[in-house]
């Protein structure tokens, strides 16, 4: 019951954060672009990118090239030919920022109609699932 529970709520609350993210972007970035500038921010390299979005090396390669139009970050090479240093600018940067409190504001007036009970509920249930979710990549 849990588990089904948990497959219900988690892709709505993703469905929703997506549309303010979506929102909050302009229309200059996608979705997935904007991933990336935050996994870059993480400090991950082209091929983690692609794992972790589930899509082809071309295609983050593809996404970084645009990026990197866009200002938004810069690519030098590695230590050896192979690999490449991935960095945001400040763009890049202020962009993550602008796009998270766009979001937070968002969230905020959802929740500012819950009861204080409600949100100590909803803080502990959040803790919880992220322990439970760090134990589950270990599964």
């Amino acid at each position: 019951m849990l588990s089904a529970k948990l497959l219900e709520s988690i892709p709505k609350s993703i469905r929703i954060i997506r549309k303010f993210s979506t929102e909050s972007l302009g229309g200059y970035l996608t979705l997935q672009q904007f991933r990336v500038l935050n996994l870059v921010r993480e400090g991950h390299g082209q091929t983690q990118m692609a794992e972790i979005l589930d899509v082809s090396v071309a295609a983050i390669s593809k996404m970084v090239t645009t990026l990197i139009d866009q200002k938004l970050i810069t690519r030098k090479s590695g230590p050896d030919k192979r690999t490449h240093i991935i960095k945001l600018t400040a763009k890049g940067q202020s962009t993550l920022v602008k796009v998270k409190k766009f979001v937070e504001k968002k969230l905020d007036t959802g929740v500012e109609g819950l009861s204080r009970q409600e949100i100590d509920q909803l803080t502990l249930g959040l803790d919880v699932l992220d322990k439970l979710m760090l134990k589950m990549k270990e599964v």
